[in-house]
């Protein structure tokens, strides 16, 4: 389990599907969710978008990119998409979370 994490953190920002899991660990698709959640507490998918939601965080703080850069970076090719998945996993919106990084 801890190849394919490696593998999902290596390759977050990729369109990464169940099968490439499969073919990297050489398990079926169900056997890696049920050992993945025993494993890490979440699914390899879970997994993926807390990776990419750390990641994005990190770039609001280290550049000036602009929120649709950052969404493609991660690996999210409509920002619309990222935005909803990031304001459901982490209960606050990309604009919100810089907002309040500015300080005075």
């Amino acid at each position: 389990m801890v190849l394919i994490r490696n593998y999902i953190a290596k390759h977050y920002n990729k369109n990464l599907q169940h099968k490439e899991l499969e073919n990297v660990s050489g398990l079926t698709r169900n056997y890696i969710i049920v050992k993945f959640r025993h494993a890490f507490g979440m699914t390899p998918f879970e997994y993926l978008s807390l990776v990419r939601i750390e990641r994005a965080k990190e770039l609001v703080i280290q550049t000036n990119l602009s929120i649709g850069e950052i969404s493609q970076i991660v690996g999210y090719s409509d920002v619309h998409t990222f935005g909803r998945m990031f304001k459901n996993k982490t209960g606050t919106s990309l604009s919100q979370f810089c907002s309040s990084l500015v300080t005075d």
